[in-house]
């Protein structure tokens, strides 16, 4: 059985072998280098981070990190990352625990994890979504739960509406610990089909999420088009509605405009609660910045958020991406003044003149969203975390601009058509498949505009 001393010799090695030399120096000095490794069981590989920043951006390199441990260890791990701000590791009864509450005994099928930073509390209620919010909190009370069944919470990307949906399922867990509440996206929900297809495993998948107390699906419009798909959800919607088991649904756009979807499923999603969430005013985004600063203990002037608050007005991840920027500066030592402020978010802010779109603004903006350089976008660097915003700025030039793959492949260093093309349909393809990589480039697309 491996150790925490076994633990921490693999993230050493895996570090000084390739970690170092795949992501910059700054990246790996301030965020990789404070992790702390530990083993959560056979398969999953755990680093304890000091912050909530420091996950955010440790995070953003999970796919690199885990084909490292893969070639260095020849194990298929899973990383979990967990925020220590005591700068220790989960003792062995924590991991127990968390795994006996996030999973479900169900053989291959693993309950979806909730945020436990996602709660009522922590949420910030304004004109655009306080509906939303006294709909959420009725049904986490669970005292009239055919009232509010389903409930359908709907808007633009960055809202708030996976906050709410994550706060429901831990305040029932915790106020009702004998309920069962399974969380998943609805990509993993798909997968997870495609699976007991090929495995041929129906009742296990079926039992999982039709003895559920309670179901929260994230993203349920990447269900469309998937007919076979529609006609399995459809018979356990029905298992569980029946039964007056709670469903709460999270989607971009209402039930009425999901075309692609089967009557008979439309009209069950419409049969409960629907709710729009809007973006927040003035007042709610400054009362989100305040509440970030309060919650990460960091102070900021009240210019700078004023300034911030000004200027992204229509989703909340932007919002706290910018402050994740200025936090991040601080981290490091840089004095943060209203210029200084400006001049780190001049790609997301941008008053006053309207930048022309063209193959320079789109390479800017995708690699300061990952936190790269527009040379390594251009460069040979195969690494994961240079290939996939390459990948996204050359699908995303292909299609604001339409220019030819070659004019593409020139302006990203010589590239040849044939790479600009894979890369095209490759996030074509994963546009359909992945739903975190949807709603990237939808905040892209947002910043391009």
């Amino acid at each position: 059985m491996r150790t925490q001393r076994d633990a921490e010799s693999i993230w050493t090695s895996v570090c000084k072998k390739s970690l170092s030399k795949e992501v910059s120096p700054l990246t790996y000095n301030t965020w990789f280098l404070s992790a702390k490794p530990y083993l959560s069981g056979e398969r999953v590989f755990g680093l304890a981070v000091p912050s909530d920043i420091a996950k955010e951006y440790v995070g953003q390199h999970r796919p690199l990190i885990e084909n490292a441990l893969k070639d260095y260890t020849r194990v298929n791990y899973s990383l979990e990352i967990t925020v220590r701000p005591d700068g220790t590791v989960p003792s062995q009864e924590e991991r127990f625990s968390a795994f006996e509450k996030n999973g479900n005994g169900n053989g291959n099928f693993r309950a979806g994890q909730l945020n436990p930073n996602y709660s009522f509390s922590s949420f910030i209620v304004g004109p655009g979504n306080s509906f939303a919010h006294a709909a959420s909190v009725a049904v986490a009370s669970m005292e009239s739960p055919r009232n509010y069944n389903p409930l359908f919470l709907y808007g633009g990307s960055g809202l708030g509406k996976t906050h709410l949906m994550h706060a429901i399922g831990n305040q029932v867990r915790r106020d009702f610990p004998h309920k069962r509440v399974v969380y998943v996206q609805t990509e993993q929900f798909v997968n997870e089909f495609i699976s007991c297809i090929q495995l041929n495993e129906f009742d296990e998948f079926r039992n999982h999420y039709r003895l559920a107390d309670m179901l929260l699906i994230d993203d349920i419009q990447f269900i469309e088009s998937k007919e076979r798909m529609q006609v399995e959800f459809f018979y356990t919607f029905n298992a569980l509605f029946e039964s007056g088991k709670n469903i709460v649904f999270t989607c971009d756009r209402p039930p009425q405009n999901l075309t692609s979807l089967v009557d008979r499923l439309r009209t069950r999603f419409v049969s409960g609660l629907t709710i729009d969430i809007t973006p927040p005013d003035y007042e709610t985004r400054i009362a989100i910045l305040k509440n970030l600063a309060k919650t990460q203990g960091v102070v900021i002037s009240h210019d700078i958020l004023e300034y911030i608050a000004d200027n992204i007005t229509s989703n909340v991840r932007e919002i706290e991406g910018a402050f994740k920027t200025i936090c991040a500066l601080q981290l490091i030592g840089v004095e943060v003044t209203l210029d200084a402020a400006k001049q780190a978010l001049q790609n997301v802010i941008q008053p006053g003149a309207v930048k022309e779109l063209d193959f320079p603004l789109i390479m800017e903006i995708v690699a300061h969203y990952y936190g790269v350089t527009v040379d390594d976008l251009k460069s040979r660097q195969r690494s994961q975390d240079i290939v996939e915003p390459r990948q996204i700025a050359m699908y995303l030039c292909r299609k604001k601009l339409d220019r030819t793959f070659k004019e593409i492949g020139t302006a990203f260093g010589g590239k040849n058509h044939a790479t600009v093309l894979h890369a095209c349909d490759k996030i074509t393809e994963g546009i359909e498949q992945n739903a975190k990589l949807a709603e990237t480039i939808d905040n892209i697309e947002a910043r391009l505009q």
